[in-house]
């Protein structure tokens, strides 16, 4: 597990990053998961949050500094606090 860690980490070496397809959107090293609605989407970055807009949005997939979010995008900004 350390192995898969170190070489992920050494793939990964940013801050954060997002992938942005048509209907999926891929963020690596959130911090927390602030808001969930059908709607709108709020994650905790470092120094910002992340704001997804559309309809239909879930989770696809999710663990402890990734996720996947699934729907109808139709803005994805950023919130300064």
């Amino acid at each position: 597990m350390k192995f898969a860690n170190a070489l992920s980490d050494f793939l990964y070496d940013k801050k954060y990053f997002i992938t942005i397809f048509e209907d999926k959107v891929h963020i690596y090293r959130f911090f927390e998961l602030k808001k969930l609605t059908n709607d709108e989407i709020i994650l905790k970055l470092e120094n910002f949050d992340i704001i997804i807009n559309g309809n239909k949005l879930c989770v696809l997939q999710m663990n402890n500094e990734e996720i996947i979010i699934q729907g109808n995008i139709t803005n994805i900004g950023k919130i300064y606090e």
